[in-house]
């Protein structure tokens, strides 16, 4: 599976099926059930694909076989791969991921695992016993014949629902092949030797990505983001003490909940949502109230695409030996974010947005001085208590269980961002703006929030006139790109359009041709609002 590149990639998912071929074993499937299976290939025919039987050489194919087979080709007897090989040529199918195979035997089903194949599914009756011997192939699924057309069309077939999209929501983000690829890896317990050879690598690759030394420690989390949100909240500030909350945005305000509801008493500074933290409020409250422990800010409040002055407040913060905690869950990765020797404490972040993982895996890095503040702070919870974690770490432990395929694919990620470079992924986010900005530019739709302030990832656009935002989406969507609605005060006014994630502008250009499309398609004209219902 490619990752979104291109204009035709995003179409291709929007519209192709996922699986070409269909293969099966000559004398494989039983003469009853093979009966029962050949009309469901009609509809195979219908959408488009084709089916090859493969015939080992002391077989030879019976008339139902051949009957069914748009290709007969001879091949090894499972579960050797290679006469599955031989029909993917002979079909002229580039990539053996679009090659699905259909067996009764667990040793069919294993030439389709040893061939790579796309789709595996076992055909046998329902009833005791019927499918243990099939279980042993892993399949996919298993089906009794009649089952196997609804199955195709659920999973296989060109109209299928759930299928890859380019996601221009603000996480989880599009993944390259790599990251999918990573998270197969193998079972593991995390009490053993091999699980704290990852979080040392992890931790490590963490700290060159956020640029901070080995000083710097890591609690790494099984959640989302908002679990890093929370360990980091209810570390970051001593008994009988207060946080001073910037509010600005859903996500700040969503700190300033985890705090009250921890029993710690706020103290706010808030702006317009498309309008930056004043750092000059963020001293004046500092100032005003001696009692302040920490102050917490969102560096890229995702509500509307704006961007925090974090690194303004930090210095304000510091020298009154007050500690600061960054959400920076959608920022780090691809905004400038410098945090040694800033003043910066803490920073929460997750894999799935623009360090380009999966869910699951989420992290508070914390300087030094963050890791003090931890120690002090009153163990307000069990599962998000982050020194617990630091504690745990000390015994080459974990003090519950993470999400091992998360972290196997958030490594993958880190190692992919390495490769690729942090200011070569930084560079690639702001052309990927920039050639929205100028579209929209264009098409009329200008971003609530100033060029100055916007982020390098997420744009919040008014809604055209006239134009429903649940229509906008469900026609972007059918040439298979995801937008996402406002949050906060402009939920009814505006969408959302977000770059993160593995894709390239080439897929933006088509996003933008299917936008121009959807907005005259379903923009409600100037007489037909007037004849609505008030």
């Amino acid at each position: 599976m490619p990752y979104a590149d291109s204009a035709a990639t995003a179409r291709a998912w929007a519209t192709a099926r996922s699986i070409d071929l269909w293969v099966l074993f000559a004398s494989d499937i039983s003469p009853v059930l093979l009966a029962a299976l050949a009309p469901q290939f009609d509809k195979i025919h219908l959408d488009g694909g084709t089916i090859a039987v493969v015939v080992p050489d002391e077989h030879e194919a019976t008339a139902i076989e051949r009957r069914i087979g748009d290709e007969v080709v001879r091949g090894p007897r499972p579960p050797a791969p290679y006469g599955l090989l031989v029909a993917l040529a002979g079909a002229d199918v580039p990539d053996v991921r679009r090659m699905g195979v259909l067996g009764g035997s667990a040793e069919a089903l294993e030439a389709g695992h040893r061939a790579g194949a796309g789709a595996i599914v076992g055909v046998a009756p329902r009833g005791p016993g019927a499918r243990t011997d099939l279980l042993r192939g892993q399949p996919d699924a298993i089906v009794e014949p009649a089952e196997f057309g609804d199955l195709y069309f659920q999973r296989f077939g060109s109209a299928r629902e759930h299928r890859e999209r380019v996601l221009l929501n603000p996480g989880p983000a599009v993944v390259s092949d790599r990251i999918h690829r990573a998270v197969g890896g193998p079972d593991l317990c995390h009490r053993e030797p091999e699980y704290t050879a990852i979080f040392e690598r992890v931790r490590a690759k963490l700290r060159l990505v956020a640029g901070v030394g080995s000083d710097w420690q890591l609690g790494l989390l099984a959640g989302s983001g908002t679990a890093a949100m929370e360990a980091m909240t209810i570390g970051s500030v001593r008994a009988g003490r207060k946080l001073l909350v910037c509010r600005n945005g859903v996500y700040g305000e969503r700190l300033a909940t985890i705090a009250a509801r921890n029993g710690i008493e706020i103290v706010s500074v808030s702006a317009p949502q498309n309008e930056p933290i004043d750092p000059a409020e963020v001293l004046s409250a500092l100032e005003a109230n001696d009692d302040v422990d920490a102050v917490a800010v969102v560096h890229h409040e995702t509500t509307t695409g704006l961007l925090n002055p974090v690194a303004e407040i930090a210095a304000l913060a510091s020298v009154r030996n007050v500690r600061v905690a960054v959400d920076a869950i959608s920022s780090l990765g691809a905004e400038e974010l410098r945090l040694a020797g800033t003043g910066i404490d803490f920073l929460a972040c997750t894999s799935n947005k623009c360090l380009h993982g999966l869910p699951g895996a989420s992290f508070v890095l914390m300087s030094p001085e963050g890791v003090a503040r931890v120690r002090q702070a009153p163990r307000r919870s069990l599962y998000l208590d982050l020194a617990a974690y630091l504690d745990a770490q000390l015994l080459g432990s974990v003090p519950f269980t993470p999400s091992v395929p998360a972290i196997y694919g958030l490594e993958a990620a880190l190692d992919e961002l390495l490769d690729e470079g942090i200011s070569t992924r930084r560079e690639a986010y702001r052309a990927r703006v920039a050639y929205l900005d100028r579209e929209f530019a264009r098409i009329g739709l200008i971003p609530i929030v100033s060029e100055s302030d916007r982020s390098s990832s997420v744009r919040s656009l008014p809604l055209p006139e006239g134009v429903a935002y649940e229509r906008l989406h469900d026609a972007v969507k059918a040439d298979g790109y995801v937008i996402y609605a406002g949050l906060g005060d402009a939920a009814r006014t505006n969408f959302r359009v977000c770059t993160l994630g593995a894709m390239e502008v080439g897929a933006l250009e088509g996003f933008i041709d299917s936008l121009e499309r959807a907005i005259k398609a379903v923009a409600i004209q100037p007489e037909q609002r007037t004849a609505l219902p008030a």
